[in-house]
């Protein structure tokens, strides 16, 4: 027997998604599940951490992505 803490999401469906461990080989167990009262407060990503940075130097309505296939395009048709 195994004692994991995870952290979990319950979607408005009520379906669980569970962030596991890699290191458990793949299966069914029986596990006991245990919920703290209150939902975690939302807390920042990584990801958003890194957009707010990059907007400080990059205009919101500026699509990097669309800029890069834009230049990729051009350089193609210079081939």
């Amino acid at each position: 027997m195994r004692t994991i803490e995870v952290k979990v999401t319950i979607e408005s469906n009520g379906r669980l998604l569970v962030n596991f461990p890699i290191d458990m080989p793949v299966g069914e167990y029986n596990a006991v599940l245990i919920l703290e009262d209150q939902p975690i407060q939302h807390q920042q990503t990584s990801i958003e951490k890194a957009q707010a940075i990059f907007r400080k130097y990059i205009p919101v309505d500026c699509n990097l992505a669309e800029e890069l296939i834009q230049e990729r395009r051009e350089e193609a048709l210079r081939e």
